[in-house]
C-alpha cells in the first residue's frame, strides 16, 4: 500500500504524530511492541493538506479562522461556513485511490473510522471526544466518512476546545485511522494511574457492556475496578447500573442502543479479567514511561487494544510524597485560612495547650488550600476521635465540668470581644498568640466538637447544646486575628525590608515567628509561588514542620477524603456523585436537557447541570463554574475535557437534572462529591 496518503499500522510508530496525528502513531507504536491492536491502516495528514489546498484554494478558512482568534465573529458562525464551503468538495483521485487501496489491504466487512489530530493525544491536551468517530462503516462507505471526519475539526466543539487550549488558525490538521471493526460484548477504559486522585499505584479500569462508545459519551454508569500495581490486588470495585448498551446490529446502518434491563446490573468483568487488562496497563505505561489512558475491546476473553495516550491532567507533583501518612487524617472542617492561621489552630490543638481541658493530644495536623482560596483541615483519625470520647465521658461523668468549659468560652469571647472594640493590643507576638490559642479553643474547637458528639447522638442535654450553639453561633478569632495579631505580623515582615508585609499572614507560620527563623528571602520566594498560583499544604509532624507550595491540591484532598460519600435518596437537596475534577464552587444552575448547545447561552460562573457529559457541549463548558451531569463515568470524554480544563465536575448523580432547576443557588462540592441545593429559584 505504498502511498504518501496512506500508511498501514505495522509501519508507524511513536514518532509519526505530525504524519499520523496521535491516535494513529500511539496504535502504530502500540502494534510495534506486540499489544494486540486490530488490523488497520492511516490515512495521513498530507491528504488531509491535499484536499485542503484543492477544496480551498484562495484561502478562506484561514481567514474565517483568524477571525475567530481575534474575536471577529463568533466560532459557531465560521464553524457552518466552513463545514457548507468544504462539504461541497470531493476528495481527490489519489487520494481515493489510496484509501480504496487500504480497504482492499484490510479485507474486512466492517470497520471504524476515526479522526487522528496532529495535535490531539499528546502530553498536554487529549482533544478527547471533540472530532468524529464512525462505528460498523461499510467498505464502500468509507470515503464518505474520511472527509466527515476532515470535517469535524472545524465544527463549533472542536474549535472552541482548540481556542481553550491556545491553538490558533491553520495549527492543526486531521489524520483518519481506520481499523477493522471489532463487535465487542465488554468494552471498556484504563487509566495507569487514577485520574482523579492522581495516586500513581493505582489502575482505574471502567467497563460496559457493548461498545465502548457507551463509556465515552458519557450516556452510561460503567462499573468501576481500581486495582493496586505490584500487589495486583482489586483495592475498590463498583458496579454500575447501566440502562443501555451500544450494539453492532445487522443489517443496520450504525451501532443501535440497546435496552440491557436486569443484565445491566451485573458485573461486566471477571477479578481475573480485571487483573489481566492492569497488567496490560502496567506494560504499557512501562514501555511509553509516562501515565496512560487506554480504551480496549474484549471478545472470546482476548483484550484488544484501540487506543493509548498519555493522561494529559496530573499535577506536576502527583508522584511527590507530599502529605505524610503515618496514620491516617481525619477531614474536619473548611475554612477561609491563612497560612499563618492554619499552623496557629495547629497549635492551640496540640497536647500543651489542649490536652488537659479537652483530652484532644494533637501533636499532628495537615492544612490543605484549594484554589477557591479554602483550607480544609485534618486532625489524626485517633485524635479526632479521642476528643469525642473525652466529652461523651464528660456528660457521662463530670457534667458541670463540661458545662463549665462552655461557660469559660462565653466569657473567653466576651472578654476578646470588649479588648478589640477597645483596640487593646499585646506588648509581643507571643503574647498575643496566646490569648488567641485561648480564644480558639474555647469558643470554636470545644463547642464545634462538642456539636458533632451532640449530633451524633452521644450526647443528649439541652443546656450542653444551648451553650454550643450560642458560642458557634458568632466566631470570635478571625476579629482577633486581623485586629490584634496580623498587624504585628506585617509591621515585622516590613522590619525585614519585606516587599509587601501586608500579605506575610499569607506566607509565613506561627512557629517560625516565634523561633524568628523567617527572612526576607523566604517572603519573596513564597510571594512568587502565590502570585503564580501555587497552593498551600501546611503540615506540624510533632517538632517538624512542613510547608510546600504546589500547582495543584484537589487530588490531594480527594486522597485525603476517602471513599465515596453516599447521601440517602430521600434528601431532596443533597445529591452524591462521583468527581471527575475536584474543587468547590457556588453559583445557579443551568439545566441543559439537549446534547446540542445551538442557541444556548450560559453566563461565566453559572453551574451547568445535565443528563450527559456530552462533548458537543464544548462551547458550554469554557463559560461554566462547575458541571454536574447525570450519567457518565470518570473516563467519559466530556469528564477529560473538565479534567484539562480544571472545572469543578461531579458525574453518575442519577438525578440532578430532576432534583434542580434553573436559577437555583447550588453548591458543587466535588471534593466531597456532594452537589447541595442552598436555596430554590422563584418560581413566576
Amino acid at each position: 500500500m505504498p502511498s504518501p496518503y496512506t500508511l498501514r499500522l505495522d509501519e508507524i510508530d511513536g514518532s509519526k504524530v505530525a504524519l499520523c496525528g496521535g491516535k494513529g502513531a500511539s496504535l502504530g507504536e502500540l502494534v510495534h511492541v506486540g499489544m494486540r491492536v486490530p488490523k488497520g491502516f492511516v490515512v495521513t495528514r498530507p491528504a488531509f493538506d491535499t484536499f485542503m489546498a484543492m477544496a480551498d484554494p484562495n484561502g478562506q478558512v484561514a481567514r474565517w479562522l483568524a477571525d475567530v482568534d481575534t474575536g471577529k465573529i463568533p466560532v459557531a458562525e465560521a464553524a457552518q461556513a466552513i463545514v457548507e464551503l468544504l462539504s461541497s468538495a470531493t476528495i481527490p483521485a489519489e487520494i481515493s485511490s489510496a484509501i480504496i487501496a487500504g480497504v482492499n489491504y484490510l479485507d474486512v466487512l466492517s470497520v471504524s473510522v476515526r479522526s487522528s489530530a496532529t495535535c490531539e493525544d499528546g502530553t498536554a491536551n487529549a482533544w478527547a471526544g471533540q472530532l468524529d468517530t464512525f462505528l460498523d462503516v461499510a467498505p464502500e462507505n468509507i470515503e464518505s466518512q474520511v472527509l466527515a471526519c476532515w470535517l469535524s475539526i472545524f465544527r463549533a466543539p472542536a474549535l472552541a476546545y482548540g481556542a481553550a487550549h491556545g491553538y490558533g488558525a491553520g495549527q492543526f490538521g486531521v489524520a483518519v485511522v481506520v481499523q477493522e471493526m471489532i463487535s465487542s460484548e465488554v468494552s471498556g477504559i484504563g487509566f495507569s494511574v487514577h485520574p482523579v486522585t492522581q495516586e500513581p499505584d493505582l489502575r482505574l479500569i471502567e467497563a460496559c457492556f457493548g461498545l465502548g462508545e457507551a463509556i465515552v459519551s458519557g450516556k452510561i454508569m460503567p462499573d468501576q475496578y481500581v486495582v493496586r500495581r505490584g500487589a495486583q490486588e482489586i483495592v475498590e470495585s463498583t458496579r454500575g447500573k447501566q440502562r443501555q448498551g451500544l450494539f453492532l446490529e445487522h443489517g443496520q446502518p450504525e451501532p443501535q442502543w440497546r435496552e440491557l434491563g436486569e443484565r445491566g446490573g451485573e458485573p461486566k468483568m471477571s477479578g481475573e479479567q480485571v487483573l489481566e487488562y492492569a497488567m496490560l496497563l502496567d506494560r504499557i505505561e512501562d514501555h511509553y514511561g509516562m501515565p496512560m489512558d487506554t480504551e480496549w475491546a474484549l471478545t472470546d476473553d482476548t483484550f484488544h487494544l484501540l487506543q493509548a495516550r498519555p493522561i494529559t491532567t496530573l499535577a506536576q507533583e502527583y508522584r511527590d510524597p507530599i502529605v505524610d501518612h503515618s496514620e491516617p487524617w481525619m477531614p474536619f472542617v473548611r475554612r477561609p485560612l491563612s497560612l499563618l492561621e492554619a499552623s496557629i489552630i495547629s497549635h492551640w490543638l496540640d497536647s500543651r495547650h489542649a490536652g488537659e481541658d479537652f483530652g484532644f493530644h494533637c501533636d499532628r495536623f495537615l492544612s490543605i488550600q484549594d484554589a477557591a482560596g479554602m483550607t480544609t483541615m485534618f486532625p489524626p483519625k485517633v485524635s479526632f476521635e479521642a476528643v469525642l470520647d473525652h466529652i461523651r465521658q464528660l456528660d457521662r461523668t463530670d457534667r458541670n465540668q463540661l458545662i463549665a468549659f462552655l461557660e469559660r468560652g462565653r466569657e473567653i469571647y466576651r472578654r476578646g470581644f470588649e479588648r478589640i472594640e477597645r483596640g487593646e493590643g499585646f506588648s509581643n507576638l507571643d503574647e498575643a498568640i496566646e490569648h488567641f490559642i485561648e480564644v480558639g479553643r474555647y469558643t470554636t474547637s470545644l463547642p464545634a466538637s462538642t456539636l458533632i458528639a451532640l449530633e451524633q447522638g452521644h450526647i443528649d442535654d439541652p443546656r450542653v447544646r444551648e451553650l454550643a450553639e450560642e458560642l458557634r453561633s458568632h466566631s470570635l478569632y478571625p476579629r482577633f486575628l486581623s485586629r490584634l495579631i496580623e498587624p504585628i505580623v506585617k509591621d515585622l515582615a516590613d522590619r525585614l525590608g519585606f516587599s509587601e508585609p501586608d500579605r506575610a499572614p499569607e506566607l509565613v507560620t506561627w512557629r517560625e515567628l516565634h523561633q524568628n527563623s523567617i527572612n526576607r528571602e523566604t517572603l519573596e520566594n513564597r510571594l512568587e509561588q502565590v502570585i503564580a498560583g501555587r497552593l498551600f499544604v501546611y503540615q506540624m509532624l510533632g517538632d517538624e514542620e512542613r510547608v510546600d507550595f504546589v500547582t495543584e491540591t484537589g487530588y490531594l484532598l480527594m486522597r485525603e477524603m476517602g471513599q465515596r460519600q453516599i447521601i440517602p435518596p430521600d434528601d431532596p437537596d443533597r445529591i452524591a456523585g462521583q468527581a471527575a475534577w475536584p474543587g468547590v464552587h457556588r453559583g445557579r444552575a443551568r439545566v441543559v436537557l439537549t446534547s446540542e448547545p445551538d442557541g444556548i447561552e450560559l453566563n461565566d460562573g453559572e453551574v451547568l447541570v445535565s443528563i450527559q457529559s456530552n462533548p458537543n457541549l464544548m462551547p458550554l463548558l469554557r463559560h461554566a463554574g462547575a458541571i454536574v451531569t447525570d450519567d457518565g463515568g470518570v473516563a467519559c470524554h466530556a469528564g477529560i475535557i473538565c479534567r484539562e480544563l480544571k472545572i469543578p465536575t461531579i458525574i453518575g448523580t442519577g438525578r440532578a437534572t430532576s432534583a434542580i432547576h434553573d436559577g437555583d443557588l447550588v453548591e458543587v462540592d466535588a471534593t466531597q462529591q456532594l452537589v447541595r441545593i442552598l436555596e430554590r429559584a422563584r418560581i413566576g
